[in-house]
């Protein structure tokens, strides 16, 4: 039996059907009232249908059954929704129309692909190659471009956009004519075949001399410049050149920025430099200064993508062939600033992955002996946009900066070889102690202009960077010892007092970075800096300050990773951290999911960022290496050191304990 269609309910309320009947009985249909007549209802109900406006061809399923009139709205015609059967609202395709539908699409795609042919085809033959591309860059429209070269246009799909934006790339890459075979550099043209856009590489590189060179000083940027302005190849070259572009994409922020707009994602673009840079270097001037530079940039570069297993064997390149005979017209202060910029950046990488440094042993016995320090000392500004030259200069303190830096290198050189490469000797209190007071020696005798980090001097970023890499070597010294059960609880407590200290300071001066220039463009070590600092809060500070450190270190990972461009190694930075927190169990911010965002990690991605499965320190391996008796020493050790600081402070006292706590006379933090 044929289901019946249900009938739908009065919208009147309150009243019955038969006492709404009796009601209009009685009642003049011509009159007005609450009540209504058996005439209007008649007339109601022998009322015709009110069509819809608007009728499609194509009714809904409703309505065919119905036989009714249907208006074609979406997601649910007018009839249905009045109904409350929207729900069921559906749209068949008559089949004789989705075939005359599929007909046109395969008909439109036939013409677009014949269009994009032909603009393909134009790059590489027939002779209007050269005019496509210089259409392309004055921005022309590929209308305006089809019809001169006699194509038909079509609208393109992003896919389609994006591939011919890469066949220009090919095309001036492969049609860019011969190269120096001493520089790469190609005859007539620019350093690089990638674009030619001089306006973008020449922002690039201002960038890069903006946020990376003030603290990982690769090579002199006075003796760089003139070369590359000149199209010398001395200290220049196009592999050099392409390395630099490509960091600079990592830094680069499209957002207000129309003087240098990229033809493409700054990550592709980065990748094109990078091919670019690979492909000129061969085996047979690995020795070249030059490249050894670039090894060392590439080095930065895959390290900010989170390719760190690739990045480390750049720069072993980069410092096993410092030891090759160099160019004889080399500047001895060129060749200088090289060699200790390449040492520290090999040194740095090397203390926050925990293996011993492929240099090993230092340049030359004194930092910058041959460098004439207020010769290369470029003014700062702080340079994001093409705009930005407008903004006023100030002194850059670049060169003192990466001298102390090449200094606290050669310390936490000492650290590293300490920890993991003791060669049998075990650690005693006097190793640890002596290793510390280097450090606070280092830091006192820092020079005016780097030494003031407080809010009111707005420090320069390389030299907040300065300060930070600083306690986060301090962290690093001290946590192994806070797992070594062969302390006393109140050396123990002391040593944790310090480490917490340093670790905060070193926080609070990350704070002024974000706070100062964001943590967009903080180099990528810095990223591991502050998982150091941030890793000892959450492990050993009370609430609220290690959910305040995850929190604070989840946001400044985000910051830089920027999908934008950015440093992808963050990512992976972001996870292993997560991890570390849900191991203290100490709760996750509430915000998790939007910090971390949908990218999902692994543990090969966090090995290919760490070079090994997390960022945290193998304490384990540390303390095999240390003395059983260290704690019998500490504290006499730890006094001499205060006596030989601060004699007249502490003659007076006796108690090893209060020794111990003097902590803030040694090492004193950001104002």
């Amino acid at each position: 039996m044929a289901a019946y269609r249900s009938i739908r309910p009065s919208k009147q309320s309150g009243e019955s059907a038969s006492g709404s009947a009796s009601q209009s009985a009685g009642s003049d249909p011509n009159t007005g009232g609450s009540g209504e007549s058996s005439g209007a209802a008649g007339a109601a109900g022998g009322k015709k249908r009110k069509a819809p406006k608007s009728v499609t061809q194509n009714a809904c399923t409703n309505c065919k059954k119905a036989r009714a009139k249907c208006d074609g709205q979406r997601p649910a015609c007018s009839r249905c929704s009045s109904r409350d059967q929207g729900e069921s609202c559906v749209y068949e395709l008559h089949v004789k129309t989705a075939k005359e539908q599929m007909v046109r699409e395969i008909r439109d795609l036939k013409e677009k692909n014949t269009w994009i042919e032909q603009i393909l085809a134009a790059l590489v033959s027939n002779g209007h190659g050269t005019e496509v591309a210089s259409r392309l860059r004055r921005g022309e429209s590929y209308r305006t471009i089809a019809h001169a070269i006699g194509a038909e246009a079509a609208d393109l799909s992003p896919t389609s956009e994006l591939r011919l934006s890469e066949a220009l790339m090919d095309y001036e890459m492969d049609s860019a004519g011969e190269r120096d075979s001493g520089t790469g550099l190609i005859h007539g043209r620019d350093w690089t075949a990638v674009t030619s856009n001089e306006s973008l590489v020449d922002h690039l590189v201002a960038l890069y001399f903006t946020w990376v060179h003030p603290i990982h000083m690769i090579f002199s940027e006075n003796h760089f410049m003139a070369s590359y302005g000149t199209k010398a190849n001395l200290y220049c070259s196009a592999a050099l050149v392409n390395a630099i572009c490509a960091m600079g994409c990592h830094v680069y922020d499209p957002e207000g920025d129309e003087g240098t707009e990229l033809e493409m994602d700054p990550k592709i673009l980065g990748e094109r430099f990078m091919d670019e840079a690979r492909s000129l270097i061969r085996p047979e001037i690995h020795h070249r200064m030059s490249t050894i530079q670039t090894f060392a940039i590439m080095f930065m570069v895959d390290l900010a993508s989170g390719k760190g297993s690739r990045a480390s064997t750049y720069i072993r390149l980069a410092a096993e062939n410092l030891n090759t005979r160099m160019e004889a017209q080399y500047s001895t202060e060129a060749l200088e600033i090289s060699k200790w910029g390449i040492y520290a950046l090999n040194v740095g990488w090397s203390g926050v992955t925990y293996q011993v440094p492929s240099i090993s042993r230092m340049p030359s016995k004194q930092v910058f002996s041959n460098v004439r320090m207020d010769m290369h000392d470029p003014l700062w500004r702080f340079y994001r946009r093409t705009g930005d030259f407008s903004i006023p200069e100030r002194a850059s303190s670049a060169m003192q900066s990466a001298a102390e830096y090449a200094k606290l290198s050669i310390l936490i050189h000492d650290t590293v070889n300490t920890f993991y490469d003791s060669q049998g000797h075990k650690l005693t209190a006097k190793d640890i102690l002596q290793q510390y007071q280097n450090y606070i020696t280092w830091k006192e005798a820092l020079p005016e202009e780097l030494a003031d980090v407080s809010v009111k001097a707005q420090a320069l970023p390389h030299v907040l960077s300065l300060h930070i890499h600083y306690y986060a070597a301090l962290v690093i010294l001290f946590r192994p010892l806070l797992s070594l059960g062969l302390m006393s609880e109140r050396t123990r407590r002391h040593i944790l007092e310090i480490a917490l200290e340093n670790a905060q300071y070193g926080v609070d001066i990350l704070k002024m970075y974000r706070e100062f220039y964001t943590c967009r463009y903080q180099p990528a070590l810095q990223n591991f800096s502050l998982l150091h600092l941030c890793d000892l809060l959450v492990r050993y500070a009370p609430a609220p300050t290690n959910t305040q450190a995850i929190q604070f270190c989840l946001e400044v990972l985000k910051e830089a990773a920027d999908d934008r461009g950015g440093f992808a190694v963050c990512g992976p930075l972001q996870e292993t951290f997560r991890q570390t927190a849900v191991q203290c169990k100490v709760p996750l911010p509430y915000n998790i999911s939007e910090l971390m965002g949908d990218a999902k990690y692994g543990s090969d991605d966090i090995l290919d960022a760490c070079t090994r499965h997390t960022y945290a320190q193998p304490v384990d391996q540390v303390i095999q290496n240390v003395c059983p008796s260290i704690d019998e020493n500490f504290s006499e050790e730890w006094r001499k050191l205060i006596e030989n600081r601060h004699p007249q402070q502490t003659r007076a006292s006796t108690d090893t304990g209060r020794y111990m706590q003097i902590n803030s006379l040694l090492n004193e933090g950001p104002n």
